[in-house]
């Protein structure tokens, strides 16, 4: 007897009743069905792969959530399409999440504004700043400003390095919601003297008000923050970003215990007979270039130098090797070096992994010979990326532990990247780790790593840049040194500063906080070797 095929409104009811309760498994089996029942519909496949990567299957969430985006192309439905680029970003398929907006239309989805500006935030987070800004305006062009139309237009502004045109617009932002702390937050740190007493009152007046939520509090500080620490005043300024980092590290679940636990599985793993193996993909069509370090350590400085010679290209804060381990483990996750990846490390077929991060990675190369990324995390993963790539270059940033100490303490990083950055002691320690992390690296891996220190490279670019060519197999070029030369975009949290031109005002920053800071100076003189400290 043949049983009746369940109607569809059931199925996506058992579906979700799965998710809810957690039941992946069956959850991926009835929304595999759903989607097979009627292909031609994204929504089908967009659920699989949701279900997929929740139950932490990567291979089935990346497989399926392509398979949505092709049946959203051909269906031309288009209803989900923010939702689904975002998931498409979220799993490191960057062309296929780009693909579906433009295959959407930018005419079509600028008709609704939260739609552009969800599709617009997507599109920056791909690097596509003309492109977002382009969709912004047509929105706007079709509807009243609304703040977060505002908001983002300024912020993509500022990555194209239009600093005037950044500034007004974040002003319009305030106009049209003279609460909104995040714009507050941003301007001051783009521009801290445009219309400087302004900014100020309203910063203090949004701080005077009750009731306000403790993460706009929270912005309200560091903007704060930063115009006291303009003016000089570092006794209220360090006062202000105290209340701050306090109430970020409150809604942030981190354990420095577990931390250290990585640090210690990644040096086990990653030791010197492990750090001998060149058994990863040896040939590719580009060189990577990794630059990582410690957040604000001159990361953005070196990259954009680099990015100037005639055979680099830069691909930006890629998240791509960690995607590709992902694959090769089939583990969806988001956390760095999860001890569940560096369980299976052993097992994995290094030259695969090589080959699949080239592939992800070549088609932003655009002819380039060699192709920088510049994600800080890929820090952690540097034993694993010598095996599985080994004509790739790597270059570590490291500064003053002190300077490093502050410029993470006074950054307000986006949702839990850096969960450490929020409090003296724990980001000293944190500093520690990074160090003797690198240490390691550098013993097992002998010049696998060329570590460059921020102030040289600040104070004479032509012999410290001349020693990164030579590393990366590449001549010399005149323009390596001229940071202002490189108008490209720049989204890191010092993408006004870069278009400065080189500078040594930075270094030694941290004198100006000496008192707050003794505790973790204490800690880190304690911990570190002498020469890891600056002489200013």
């Amino acid at each position: 007897m043949n049983s009746t095929p369940a109607d569809p409104d059931s199925l996506w009811r058992r579906a979700a009743e799965c998710v809810r309760t957690g039941d992946y498994a069956n959850a991926v089996m009835t929304y595999r069905a759903i989607a097979e029942a009627n292909p031609a519909d994204p929504l089908g496949w967009f659920a699989l792969s949701s279900a997929a990567r929740a139950g932490g299957d990567f291979r089935l969430a990346v497989e399926h959530a392509r398979s949505a985006a092709l049946a959203m192309r051909e269906s031309g439905r288009f209803a989900a399409v923010a939702e689904l680029a975002q998931h498409l970003q979220n799993l490191g398929e960057t062309r296929f999440a780009t693909h579906i907006i433009e295959r959407a239309g930018w005419s079509a989805v600028s008709t609704h504004a939260d739609l552009a500006a969800r599709l617009a935030q997507t599109l920056g987070q791909a690097d596509r700043h003309a492109d977002a800004l382009q969709l912004l305006d047509l929105a706007l062009a079709r509807h009243a400003a609304t703040p977060a139309l505002s908001y983002l237009r300024a912020i993509t502004l500022r990555h194209l390095g239009r600093g005037a045109e950044a500034s007004d617009e974040f002003e319009r932002c305030l106009a049209l919601a003279p609460d909104y702390a995040a714009a507050m937050l941003m301007l001051a740190q783009h521009d801290v003297r445009h219309r400087g007493a302004e900014q100020l009152a309203r910063i203090r007046a949004a701080l005077a008000r009750d009731g306000v939520e403790p993460q706009q509090r929270a912005m309200l500080d560091y903007a704060h923050f930063i115009h006291l620490d303009a003016a000089g005043d570092t006794a209220a300024a360090w006062q202000a970003l105290e209340s701050g980092m306090r109430l970020k590290r409150a809604s942030l679940a981190w354990d420095a215990t577990a931390e250290q636990a990585t640090f210690d599985a990644l040096a086990r793993l990653c030791d010197a007979d492990f750090g001998s193996r060149r058994d990863g993909a040896a040939d590719g069509q580009h060189t990577p270039v990794f630059v990582f370090g410690l957040p604000r350590s001159g990361t953005t400085v070196l990259e954009r130098l680099l990015a100037n010679h005639s055979r680099v290209a830069s691909a930006g804060e890629l998240n791509e090797f960690h995607h590709q381990l992902c694959w090769e483990a089939n583990l969806a996750t988001s956390e760095p070096a999860d001890p569940r990846l560096l369980a299976a490390a052993p097992t994995f077929d290094f030259a695969a992994l090589g080959r699949g991060y080239l592939l992800r990675t070549h088609w932003r190369a655009g002819g380039a010979s060699h192709l920088i990324d510049k994600f800080p995390r890929n820090f952690l993963y540097a034993g694993l990326i010598h095996r599985a790539l080994p004509q790739a270059r790597m270059i570590c940033l490291v500064r003053d532990p002190l300077d490093s100490c502050l410029s993470n303490l006074k950054e307000l990083f986006a949702g839990d990247f850096y969960p450490y950055s929020y409090e003296p002691g724990e980001t000293a320690a944190h500093v520690v780790r990074f160090h003797r992390l690198l240490a390691h690296w550098q013993t097992c891996m002998p010049g696998a790593v060329l570590t460059l220190r921020y102030e040289e490279l600040v104070r004479d670019p032509a012999r410290v840049m001349r020693q990164v060519l030579d590393y990366c197999g590449l001549p010399f070029e005149p323009a390596c040194t001229d940071l202002a030369r490189n108008q490209t975009p720049s989204a890191t949290a010092s993408s006004t500063q870069v278009r400065e031109g080189l500078h040594a005002r930075s270094i030694g920053a941290w004198r100006r906080y000496a008192q707050p800071l003794a505790a973790a100076q204490t800690l880190l003189r304690a911990q570190l070797p002498a020469q890891v400290f600056s002489a200013d």
